[in-house]
């Protein structure tokens, strides 16, 4: 087997099936990693990846470049793009990977092969539609990089508080009491929030720290 086809086996049995998103993160992450003078076919520790979206790819980037949650050399910003940003930390060179845009090409692309079966009323049924996934999967296989990927080098701004090893400061939610790690807590009028309670008890925070929640100007 080729690079490809080793490194799709390898993010298939993770994932469990074979589909256009496995496929399209393989070749993000083979595509991204020889640009940072990586082998794909080996984890390197000094990389860190971002992804937007949580579907299939990123079972693929897991798999292949072994970054992980756990390990803290994966994040997630939940953007919904099938976009991927590949961060060497020890140069701070990022490659920024997406899915391009075929509407403005002259073939039929992913997007418009995957928008032909969201939307046709033929493939609603759930076996159909599978083996219409899996044959837009061995179409996108045979494309080449040119056609199926954009690669952009940017510059990301990296928090120290993302770089993987021990947390510098742990700190305690007003709230609910809980640890928070990593710098991931709000300080609100010099009391301590944790994001869970910032995003679901909005309204007592408002009453807490700000005083009357319905005259507070949440745009301000």
């Amino acid at each position: 087997m080729d690079k490809y086809e080793v490194l799709l086996e390898k993010a298939m049995q993770l994932h469990g099936e074979f589909c256009p998103g496995i496929v399209i993160g393989t070749k993000m992450c083979m595509a991204a990693m020889e640009k940072l003078g990586m082998n794909p076919l080996e984890q390197n520790e000094n990389l860190i990846v971002y992804v937007e979206i949580d579907r299939c790819i990123s079972d693929a980037i897991i798999a292949i470049t072994g970054c992980s949650l756990g390990n803290r050399r994966l994040k997630y910003n939940d953007y919904g793009k099938f976009v991927v940003n590949f961060t060497d930390i020890k140069n701070r060179k990022t490659i920024r990977v997406s899915t391009r845009d075929d509407k403005v090409s002259s073939f039929t692309g992913f997007w418009t092969l995957l928008e032909n079966i969201l939307t046709s009323d033929k493939y609603t049924d759930p076996t159909t539609q599978r083996e219409e996934l899996e044959t837009v999967a061995e179409i996108i296989s045979q494309m080449s990089e040119e056609e199926l990927l954009s690669l952009e080098n940017v510059h990301l701004e990296i928090p120290e508080n993302d770089i993987p090893g021990l947390p510098d400061h742990i700190a305690v939610c007003s709230i609910c009491g809980e640890h928070v790690m990593d710098g991931k807590e709000f300080v609100l009028n010099g009391n301590i929030i944790c994001r869970s309670c910032a995003n679901e008890n909005v309204k007592l925070v408002v009453n807490r720290f700000y005083g009357d929640f319905s005259s507070f100007d949440m745009e301000s």
